[in-house]
């Protein structure tokens, strides 16, 4: 079990050594803010369903209280899906790609990385090739890749930079349509969101296409598109989570009630991570990370309705997760421990024993989220 007074104590001497104390941010980072890890595990005590994680990734290079591990992404190998594969950005550093036992395969140095998503199976003329992308601070871009095997290979995009009105470019997905077409979507601290075609020709060079922009009126950054039926989420860390339908050009941005934060008891900014579990066209659940209480929040995708919260405490093996930024779903079966796919969250704070460690990504059985969907639907 870890020593939460050893959390707190952490707490402190950063705050006294990096002195960024502010009344204007919302969401009081453990690392910043003395009172905050205790505030934090206050209000994680209120959610009543628990689970443990099944494994996690190898810490990533960074110091033990460097906020580094961000966001992962999950490339599902159908001919063999035990050896899928787990993709993760170090925002101070570049990529990594775990395999199933958490181990690290690569490690790639691309820059400050922040959010990576992944399509496969992408038509580029007679050939289909698995695109990788993540939007890059140091570029204030992105940075496209293909995964072949379990390697990153560069793809030379002509001005991969984001448009002069994105202050700071900050969260990313991507989307494919029904005509096998992929379109990368990033938003930035100034509440920009820019959707671009990427146009790849046989050698896969390509270029991206501006295609449409959204604006929200505070800083996103988790976004999920619902390839199927064309719809994009948007997590607003301090608001809630909207919707908009990308090919739609009268869709306008919806905020899905439920999520948002003045009105839900369990939401405690920031929201960040978002994923979509289908369980069919129409239906299924969006996951979101609720950073503030150290918790993840569950909907219904086909009425927008609230189901539960949930959090991940300590295990035997696998210690317990705070303060996550990405997170992931897989809906398919990946072996036998995870029949129904996978959960895989940021860690903020990762622990060994009583051993900070730098972060890492904790991956979870499927089941064990049903059964709480389940019980909660159930009433009982």
């Amino acid at each position: 079990m870890k020593t939460k007074g050893l959390i707190l104590l952490a707490s402190f001497v950063s705050l006294i050594l990096t002195n960024c104390e502010t009344s204007q941010k919302k969401y009081k980072d453990p690392r910043e803010h003395d009172s905050a890890m205790k505030e934090a595990y206050q209000l994680q005590s209120t959610i009543n369903y628990s689970i443990e994680a099944d494994f996690e990734t190898i810490p990533v290079a960074a110091g033990v209280m460097e906020d580094a591990a961000d966001d992962p992404a999950f490339y599902y190998n159908s001919e063999s899906p035990e050896s899928s594969l787990i993709i993760g950005t170090d925002k101070k550093h570049g990529l990594y790609v775990y395999n199933l036992d958490g181990e690290v395969l690569r490690f790639y140095k691309v820059g400050q990385v922040n959010n990576v998503d992944i399509r496969q199976d992408v038509a580029v003329g007679q050939q289909k090739v698995n695109i990788v992308a993540a939007s890059n601070e140091d570029t204030n871009g992105v940075s496209v890749f293909q995964l072949k095997g379990d390697s990153l290979i560069t793809l030379n995009i002509e001005n991969p930079l984001m448009s002069n009105k994105m202050d700071e470019v900050y969260g990313f997905c991507m989307y494919k349509n029904a005509e096998n077409k992929v379109s990368l979507i990033a938003n930035a601290k100034n509440g920009r969101i820019e959707v671009y075609a990427l146009n790849l020709k046989e050698d896969l060079s390509g270029k991206l296409e501006l295609t449409n922009t959204y604006q929200v009126a505070s800083q996103p950054e988790g976004m999920v598109v619902d390839d199927v039926n064309n719809m994009l989420y948007i997590g607003e860390e301090s608001n809630g989570i909207w919707k908009v339908n990308l090919l739609d050009s009268t869709s306008k941005l919806k905020l899905i009630a439920s999520s948002k934060i003045s009105n839900n008891k369990n939401i405690e900014a920031d929201i960040e991570g978002i994923a979509l579990y289908k369980t069919s066209k129409d239906t299924g659940y969006l996951v979101a990370s609720s950073q503030g209480n150290f918790s993840y929040a569950l909907f219904s995708i086909e009425d927008e309705r609230y189901i539960t919260s949930f959090k991940i405490v300590d295990g035997p093996m696998v210690d317990g997760v705070e303060e996550t930024d990405g997170l992931e779903v897989c809906n398919k079966p990946i072996g036998a421990n995870f029949p129904t796919g996978a959960l895989i969250v940021q860690d903020g704070f990762n622990y060994d024993g009583d051993s900070l460690k730098a972060q890492n990504f904790k991956v979870i059985s499927w089941e064990k989220i049903q059964t709480i969907i389940d019980h909660q639907n159930s009433g009982l």
